[in-house]
């Protein structure tokens, strides 16, 4: 474990979360990096990154603390993050965080028109909406007039870092490779300090410590979760599997009861035919004795006759010559 967290630790670059934190802790890298992204704004200075800034939109809400957080001398709130995963709920997540950001843009009996800007930006190790974009700027806008945008001060900036289509500036780009560990211009001074911030970085003894504890925590945790799912997975599986069963159950009354019901209408139908059968020899029968009758045959020849063609008993012969 502790040769493989060792490795991780020497492999780990700007797109490992935590050692993207620590190198933007780093002033001069902040603002450098704040000013590729929106070259418009024109940022002259900003307030000590913090990594640490946690908000609640409400006491009994999910806490959301922030990779970095910042601000500039325009009062513009910066918040930076680096998504590594995707577990799929970019959006919604963006929202949260775009809420806690703008709480602090409000200041208690400031007025709505007064409220400072504010800057969500992902750094996403893939492509946020699967739209091959290589940047997504978000703003609301009127659904019916589409390019009507509400300037609400709001702010959503997604990048897509393994995406090669180099539609940034080439500043930009160049801090995209190096969080992508792709090849860049030694020449450019962000990337020479960003080389040198993170061999800081990683000759800190606490900061690797820390880094490794919070890998196995990580890791513990992931573990957990993956626990947690399979568990939900059985759980959801054996009630499929319950609701398969039931259905078959079920089927499998409904197919007795359909044999039941045709075998209740043979029994029926043989009871018919039965009853039809007997009617036609009694008919028969009956037609005989009156045919022998009529040619003055004596009853016990007629009786002996009827009894040994149509295999009838003696109460049988008895009931036909008592009509």
């Amino acid at each position: 474990m502790n040769e493989f967290l060792r490795k991780k630790w020497e492999m780990a670059g700007l797109a490992d979360d935590y050692i993207f934190n620590k190198v933007m802790l780093d002033y001069d890298i902040c603002l450098e990096v704040l000013r590729r992204i929106l070259p418009d704004l024109h940022i002259k200075k900003i307030k000590l990154p913090n990594n640490q800034q946690e908000f609640a939109v409400a006491p009994d809400a999910k806490a959301v603390r922030f990779d970095i957080y910042t601000t500039d001398e325009q009062g513009n709130h910066y918040d930076i993050e680096m998504q590594v995963a995707d577990h799929h709920n970019i959006a919604k997540r963006i929202r949260y965080y775009q809420t806690a950001s703008s709480m602090e843009a409000y200041d208690k009996g400031q007025p709505y028109e007064q409220a400072d800007d504010s800057y969500v930006i992902f750094f996403c190790n893939f492509d946020p909406f699967q739209l091959g974009q290589q940047r997504y700027v978000l703003h609301k806008h009127i659904d019916e007039i589409p390019e009507q945008i509400i300037e609400d001060g709001q702010t959503d900036i997604l990048f897509n870092v393994p995406s090669l289509r180099h539609d940034v500036d080439p500043k930009m780009q160049a801090f995209l490779d190096m969080i992508a560990q792709r090849k860049v211009e030694a020449t450019d001074p962000l990337v020479v300090k960003l080389k040198e911030r993170i061999a800081v970085v990683k000759r800190n003894r606490k900061w690797r410590s820390e880094y490794m504890r919070r890998s196995v925590y990580e890791m513990d945790q992931e573990m957990r979760e993956k626990k947690i799912r399979e568990g939900e997975r059985k759980i959801r599986d054996g009630k499929l599997e319950l609701l398969e069963g039931k259905r078959e159950l079920l089927e499998s009354k409904r197919e007795i009861k359909e044999s039941q019901d045709r075998l209740k209408e043979k029994e029926q139908l043989i009871q018919e035919r039965e009853q039809k059968l007997h009617e036609n020899q009694q008919t028969i029968i009956k037609t005989s004795i009156l045919a022998m009758r009529e040619l003055n045959i004596d009853e016990t020849t007629i009786k002996k006759e009827i009894k040994e063609k149509f295999d009838l008993s003696a109460n049988e012969i008895k009931d036909y010559f008592a009509e």
